[in-house]
């Protein structure tokens, strides 16, 4: 099995937890590569690491300098969601570019989707089988926030989804209630260190699905 690992926080090598999961995944005989925000890595082995470029656009927006010099994921859904629509539109067109060249390079099975933004939506774009883990302030965030382009593209991605994992019981709950209303249970484990087993579990999940098995 083939997967793209596309993260929200930063995917600078060797020690993020992108490529923790990898390694973990390799380990099972999964190839997998990386797509997400990061700073250049002269270091990494050609072709392990798609890097999202934001650094160009940081010089005209606050909320991406702090993006790049925080490094969380939700440094990233926050500054992201916080966007005027036009600046927003030119950082999904660039990760749109990453993502695309990341899935001709791997043509993976399924793409695992770590934090529900924007990320999420270009990777159900793809056409590719997707599971995206869900933390709680991912979402919880949007319940009293007036509407945004940064909240319909999430729950666009939500509900195309093949997968959706809640990080916790309070994650599940705001999904049932506030996004995903005729869902079964969801799956519910937290994005630990040693997660590798359970993203490769939920990618095949993912992919039988999408087969309709």
């Amino acid at each position: 099995m083939r997967v793209l690992l596309v993260d929200h926080a930063c995917c600078d090598p060797p020690t993020t937890r992108a490529h923790r999961y990898r390694a973990q995944l390799a380990r099972q005989r999964i190839e997998a590569l990386i797509c997400g925000p990061a700073e250049a890595s002269p270091g990494l082995p050609a072709g392990n690491l798609h890097r999202i470029d934001l650094r160009g656009m940081a010089a005209a927006s606050p909320l991406l300098l702090h993006l790049l010099r925080d490094g969380t994921g939700q440094a990233f859904l926050q500054s992201t969601g916080d966007l005027p629509g036009q600046l927003l539109g030119v950082v999904r067109e660039s990760a749109r570019q990453t993502l695309a060249a990341a899935v001709d390079a791997l043509d993976p099975d399924v793409i695992f989707v770590l934090h529900a933004g924007i990320l999420a939506d270009l990777a159900v774009e793809t056409g590719a089988p997707v599971a995206v883990h869900v933390a709680h302030s991912d979402v919880a965030r949007y319940r009293h926030a007036a509407p945004t382009q940064a909240r319909e593209l999430v729950a666009a991605a939500l509900a195309s989804a093949e997968l959706v994992i809640a990080a916790d019981d309070a994650t599940a709950q705001e999904l049932h209630q506030h996004w995903l209303d005729d869902t079964p249970p969801l799956p519910v484990w937290p994005l630990e260190d040693g997660a590798g087993d359970l993203i490769a579990a939920a990618c095949r999940t993912a992919l039988q699905r999408r087969q309709g098995r």
